[in-house]
């Protein structure tokens, strides 16, 4: 199977697990667009998911998340978001060391107040940059 067949199956299953119909694709377009602040998705799209056509965008598997209360991760990859969150700790307690992590919020705090909006920038310039 791929994974846009993948993505399909997971979408078709979170819709029956909340009880909504799939079988008019009009319908659940224009329930995920009263939740969507982008531009509107079209029937043939939403069409396109459920059969395994194609995955949307992130902000949109995002929105289908939120409406059926499941992690954006997992309906987009399959897998198992915190087997994979304890991966990415695990890499960096190995880089960093686990001693520099452990006291990461305290040494945060005791930044002055324009250090610690510097260092907000660089985060959130960081996770922009992840994003494209």
């Amino acid at each position: 199977m791929n994974e846009k067949e993948a993505f399909g199956k997971r979408l078709t299953r979170l819709f029956n697990d909340a009880g909504i119909g799939i079988a008019s694709p009009t319908g659940v377009a224009r329930e995920f667009n009263r939740r969507y602040l982008g531009k509107p998705v079209t029937t043939q799209a939403v069409r396109k998911w459920l059969n395994g056509e194609a995955i949307p965008a992130g902000d949109k598997i995002r929105t289908l998340a939120k409406w059926l209360k499941a992690s954006p991760y997992w309906l987009h990859y399959g897998e198992n978001e915190k087997s994979v969150v304890a991966l990415k700790v695990e890499e960096e307690r190995s880089a960093y060391g686990e001693d520099a992590l452990k006291t990461l919020p305290e040494d945060f705090q005791r930044l002055a107040p324009r250090h610690k909006a510097i260092v907000c920038e660089i985060v959130h310039a960081l996770l922009r940059a992840e994003k494209r």
